[in-house]
C-alpha cells in the first residue's frame, strides 16, 4: 500500500470517496478547509453515483486541479493556460488507465481489483489507493510545470 493511503485510510474509513479525497489532499495543501466544496464533489464518486460514469480520480483531479487555476468570482479570471492544464491531467490518466479498458469507475475499479464484479458494488477506495497516490502527484506535476500559486489569493 502506498505510504500516502495509510494517511488517507482514517478519512477512508470516514466515508470519502476518492474524489473527495483528492479535493481533500488540495485544501491540505492549502492549508483551508471548505466542507461544501468536499461535500460538491461527492456527487462524482462512484462513477457519478454508480450511473457508471467516469472514474472520480479523473473527474475530481480536474476539480482540484481548477480549484487552483480555474474562475471562481466575477473578479477572477482563470489562468491562461487552464484548458491545457486539464488536456494534459486527463490525457495522462486515459493513457494511465488505458490497460483497464476505459475510464469508467466500474472499469478500473475492476482492472485494479477493487471490486467483485457485482452489479452495482462501490470500489474498495483501498485497492484503488495506489492509482490515487499517482493522481496525486501528477497533480502536483502539473500545478509545478504550469507554474501555479497552490496557495489562494488573499
Amino acid at each position: 500500500m502506498n505510504p500516502m493511503m495509510m494517511e488517507l485510510l482514517p478519512l477512508v474509513h470516514e466515508g470519502y470517496c476518492c474524489s473527495q479525497l483528492l479535493m481533500l489532499l488540495m485544501l491540505q495543501a492549502r492549508d483551508q478547509e471548505n466542507p461544501d466544496l468536499v461535500r460538491a464533489v461527492h456527487g462524482l464518486c462512484h462513477g457519478i453515483g454508480q450511473s457508471d460514469g467516469p472514474c472520480g480520480l479523473l473527474t475530481g483531479g480536474a476539480c482540484t486541479l481548477a480549484l487552483v487555476a480555474g474562475k471562481g468570482a466575477a473578479t477572477e479570471t482563470p489562468h491562461a493556460m487552464l484548458t491545457p492544464l486539464l488536456n494534459d491531467y486527463a490525457t495522462w490518466f486515459y493513457e494511465r488507465t488505458n490497460a483497464y479498458g476505459g475510464q469508467s469507475c466500474s472499469q478500473i475499479a475492476a482492472g485494479l481489483g477493487a471490486t467483485s464484479g457485482a452489479p452495482g458494488e462501490a470500489p474498495n477506495p483501498v485497492a484503488c489507493g495506489d492509482l490515487l497516490a499517482e493522481c496525486w502527484e501528477k497533480i502536483i506535476e502539473l500545478v509545478q510545470s504550469y507554474d501555479l500559486d497552490i496557495m489562494p489569493a488573499s
